[in-house]
């Protein structure tokens, strides 16, 4: 990606580019797997949802949009079924942010479906916008910043009406904003990242941690720097608070599928199976995904290494290490580093990490080409029909 050339040197570029990648990826999807129907998108199951949902229907469980869609639809009822879906657990809870952006945007007149499918494209078009503003102001070509917005894990979150894309961008934003000296703007994104999605907790633990120690050595006063940690941690407790009294379960505490193993153990325990395979054969999926593993943890040890030269008073350093702790020890049922979802579940972790190369004026020539490629790959996938 050349520094010149005739792509315009502006914040747009990445928005511009993320948004034409994302809207094609749906367009497809929507003709090549949905039939035309939007409502394919949340990947209904008859185990939770019913035709009164309006939604195509598939045998079984079905996915999470499927929850995404009751909330959308009516965010705040409490019955058993709403919008034809039957909350499974309250633990949906800790992801409301998304849907609740949803419901808002229907008062436009979208319909739930094609709400979510909206919001996320908006989204990741934000994210790219952020993206070159990260790259101007650290001195590169602003069309640097799409590394942001074309992580591969994105390509299941969009697929699927999922939250991790608004996650990431509000992540971004309210990490930016704080970096900026920006700290109500930042304030009020993190405290919709929180709410959108519950592992960005960990991020804003760590800020909350380096601020009050710096505030208990007295080496500044408490001030508006603080709302970036204090803000996001009231939502986090109010609504916490409200969910309990409204749906009578904590969201936090409804036990859902994470496990917490010691540092490393989920990871060595499944690398044999990660690469267990027949690269070359039919298992051409398990091949990207282990592809997508080491450009995974490629992007973030060279994130690790190079965060030394973000100013330390950022919270963009606080957040990565509390990330890179957190995903260390984090696990699920399938297995985190080995259940096929284009390692959605670390696009906080991808994002920081991302963040910083950009920040530092890393050399992205290699990791966006193999970003790109593993996108590129798990689009396919999603286009062949998974």
């Amino acid at each position: 990606m050349s520094a010149g050339g005739r792509v315009p040197d502006n914040a747009f570029s990445p928005a511009v580019a993320a948004c034409l990648v994302w809207s094609s990826f749906v367009l497809l999807r929507l003709w090549q797997v949905g039939a035309g129907d939007i409502g394919a998108f949340v990947v209904a199951g008859t185990e939770w949802t019913d035709a009164s949902s309006g939604l195509p229907l598939t045998d079984g469980a079905g996915y999470d949009g499927q929850f995404f869609h009751r909330f959308a639809s009516d965010p705040f009822a409490i019955g058993e079924r709403v919008a034809g879906t039957v909350l499974d657990s309250p633990a949906r809870l800790n992801r409301f942010g998304y849907p609740l952006l949803a419901w808002i945007a229907g008062f436009t007149g979208l319909p739930a479906d094609w709400a979510l499918v909206i919001v996320n494209l908006v989204a990741v078009t934000l994210l790219g916008l952020l993206g070159g503003l990260i790259a101007r102001r650290s001195g590169r070509h602003a069309l640097w910043g799409v590394v942001l917005p074309l992580y591969f894990g994105f390509t299941f979150t969009i697929a699927r009406d999922l939250a991790e894309v608004v996650a990431a961008t509000a992540l971004v934003g309210g990490l930016w904003g704080a970096h900026r000296g920006r700290y109500a703007l930042g304030a009020m994104s993190l405290s919709l990242a929180v709410l959108t999605r519950e592992t960005v907790i960990v991020a804003v633990f760590a800020i909350g941690l380096v601020e009050l120690w710096a505030l208990a050595r007295r080496q500044r006063p408490i001030g508006a720097r603080d709302a970036i940690w204090i803000a996001p941690g009231a939502v986090v407790f109010i609504w916490q608070v409200t969910a309990r009294d409204r749906w009578g379960a904590t969201p936090l505490l409804a036990g859902g599928t994470g496990t917490v193993r010691p540092p490393g153990a989920a990871f060595a325990e499944q690398f044999p199976t990660l690469i267990d395979t027949d690269w070359l054969g039919a298992d051409w999926l398990h091949a990207v995904h282990a592809f997508e593993v080491v450009v995974l943890l490629g992007v973030v040890l060279w994130a690790l290494v190079s965060v030394r030269r973000v100013d330390r008073s950022s919270p963009v350093v606080p957040a990565l290490i509390g990330l890179v702790a957190g995903a260390s020890i984090v696990d699920v049922p399938e297995g985190i580093w080995i259940d096929r979802n284009d390692l959605r579940m670390f696009v906080d972790l991808y994002a920081v990490s991302m963040m910083v190369l950009i920040m530092v004026k890393a050399r992205l020539t290699v990791p966006a080409l193999a970003v790109a490629t593993c996108t590129a790959l798990a689009g396919l996938s999603f286009l062949a029909g998974a």
